[in-house]
């Protein structure tokens, strides 16, 4: 599996479960099974599309006491 595809599915799990059950639970409502079940596409989409969005950024600025090699 891809890397950026795990990283995708991790943060899709980490806001599934911070949106749907966490603060549901904090303010004291019902966790309904019919949001709890919508939640699971649309945080996998959104999760996944996150992943994709950033596989591509890295750091360009070399770190501090690094010199740069030469060619």
């Amino acid at each position: 599996m891809k890397n950026w595809v795990k990283k995708g599915l991790l943060w899709g799990a980490i806001g599934y479960v911070v949106t749907m059950v966490l603060f549901p639970v904090i303010d004291g409502e019902d966790l309904s099974v019919t949001k709890l079940i919508l939640g699971i596409p649309l945080w996998l989409i959104v999760g996944l599309a996150l992943g994709y969005l950033v596989k591509g950024t890295k750091e360009t600025a070399p770190a501090k006491g690094r010199k740069k090699k030469k060619r």
